[in-house]
């Protein structure tokens, strides 16, 4: 990542929409004043929001050059870019990025993903897994893949592992910061989806049962990362990505008890799967 500092957002944004084909617009995140457009400009693609911040980027070369507004703090723009940017980003590079936190097993390198909307458990339940010996963390929330002839390949995206205040306290990690994944040094397999669906009043702690291709690939989709729909031939690309990966990875319907008495359970039934 490149930069270029001091930039005058509002006036750069005003001449991306003036000169740039707008591709799309993100609305706002909760914590987020603005939506943020994306532009194409001759070859280069741009992510702009007024009065945050701009990146530049090219479809050939995995590297990007970040315009942040002069009053911007650069740490807080780098997080947005790493955490929000990027993971969309990766589609025109060639990779696609699901929302999914997961976890690998350092004997044999397989990893489980854990998929579902925010708030469904999947940060909690990965951070519960990493905290057993054998097990490792890979990411909280975007999980980098791409399709090769023979396999499912799997790529670092920096991710921060990040837990809402009551699962800090159940792991007593309660007032510590962000703390950065790092990327396993083993060869990784992805071997198990989990598809996530708590349940406050569900009479076991938890239930697995498989879930055919079909609706796997449905699943999978509503948590893909999109630059934008609108370019087939990257709309084309991802869903034959995940097509293939709804194809070779098993996926599984995990209902829970949302409960911290059951986790003890959950994390048990999981790794009891995972070895068997």
């Amino acid at each position: 990542m490149r930069w270029r500092s001091g930039v005058d957002s509002v006036a750069q944004h005003r001449s991306l929409a003036n000169v740039g084909q707008l591709l799309t617009t993100w609305q706002p995140a909760p914590f987020e004043e603005s939506a943020t457009d994306c532009f194409k400009v001759g070859d280069a693609y741009w992510i702009s929001q007024p009065r945050v911040g701009g990146m530049r980027f090219f479809a050939d070369t995995p590297a990007c050059t970040a315009f942040p507004a002069a009053d911007i703090d650069r740490a807080w723009f780098e997080d947005l870019i790493t955490r929000s940017w990027l993971p969309a980003v990766y589609l025109v590079w060639g990779r696609q990025v699901l929302h999914a936190s997961a976890t690998v097993r350092e004997a044999d390198g397989r990893v489980l993903a854990f998929v579902g909307p925010s708030g469904a458990g999947k940060s909690t339940i990965a951070y519960g897994m990493s905290q057993r010996a054998g097990w490792r963390h890979v990411c909280d929330d975007t999980l980098a893949f791409s399709i090769t002839p023979s396999t499912v390949a799997l790529h670092p995206l920096r991710n921060d592992a990040r837990l809402r205040p009551a699962s800090a306290a159940y792991f007593a990690k309660t007032g510590e910061t962000a703390q950065p994944v790092v990327w396993p040094g083993e060869s990784l397999a992805l071997s198990a989806v989990y598809l996530l669906e708590s349940d406050p009043g569900a009479p076991a702690a938890v239930t697995i049962g498989p879930v055919k291709a079909a609706e796997s690939y449905v699943r999978l989709l509503e948590q893909a990362h999109a630059f934008t729909l609108e370019i087939r031939s990257h709309n084309q690309r991802l869903m034959r990505d995940y097509l293939a990966l709804a194809a070779a990875v098993p996926a599984f319907r995990l209902v829970y008890r949302r409960s911290f008495d059951a986790m003890t359970d959950l994390l048990d039934a999981l790794e009891g799967q995972s070895v068997a």
